[in-house]
């Protein structure tokens, strides 16, 4: 008796480990799929998004009053909201009528430079993410920041399981709760000839 006890007690042991493997096993997954998914569709993103057209003709950087070049002559800025990027236009000076606010006499001609067009960015990331996810877990991208010159994204992705379509659960969270997040953040570096 004790000996019939003792099995029906590993058995079912057996069966609770097995769940558990299963349950971490699966998250654990699941994590690395979305962040590799998520860095690969960055780097996709972000070469989608260069913006070839300035690189060719060139773009003006001017700083706002106030953000001066230090001692080794680069310019420094705390946010993209210290400096402005004008494209040059055939027959168009862009630095005529810019603005009060901007330094016409810190601005710098940039001429083979690699800039990224934002809108472009975020437009080929969600494409991109939305053909390639899991369809049983709910996403939140956030896109916390694309600057443009040079190029920089932070790209924030919490996943949570849901319902799926059978009506059964799989191992639900709610955004309170428990949810995995993949951050990545991602400087652009030109591995082609483009500027010849």
């Amino acid at each position: 008796m004790k000996v019939a006890m003792w099995a029906v007690m590993l058995f079912i042991l057996g069966i609770f480990g097995t769940v558990l493997i299963n349950i971490f096993g699966n998250i654990t997954t699941t994590n690395q799929q979305d962040f590799t998914l998520v860095r690969n569709t960055v780097e996709a993103a972000m070469n989608d998004s260069i913006d070839r057209a300035s690189m060719r003709a060139g773009f003006w950087l001017c700083p706002k009053y106030g953000k001066y070049e230090n001692e080794s002559g680069t310019l420094v800025f705390d946010s993209k909201d210290d400096y402005g990027i004008f494209l040059k236009r055939y027959g168009v000076n862009p630095l005529e009528g810019i603005g009060s606010e901007y330094d016409v006499s810190q601005c710098r001609d940039l001429y083979g430079e690699t800039k990224l067009n934002a809108d472009v960015f975020v437009e080929s990331f969600l494409r991109r993410f939305a053909e390639n996810v899991n369809n049983n877990k709910s996403y939140k991208v956030t896109v916390q920041e694309v600057i443009e010159y040079p190029p920089k994204v932070s790209v924030r992705i919490d996943t949570y399981n849901t319902y799926n379509s059978s009506g059964s659960t799989t191992y639900t969270f709610d955004e309170g709760d428990f949810n995995i997040r993949n951050q990545v953040d991602a400087i652009f570096e030109d591995k082609s000839n483009l500027k010849n």
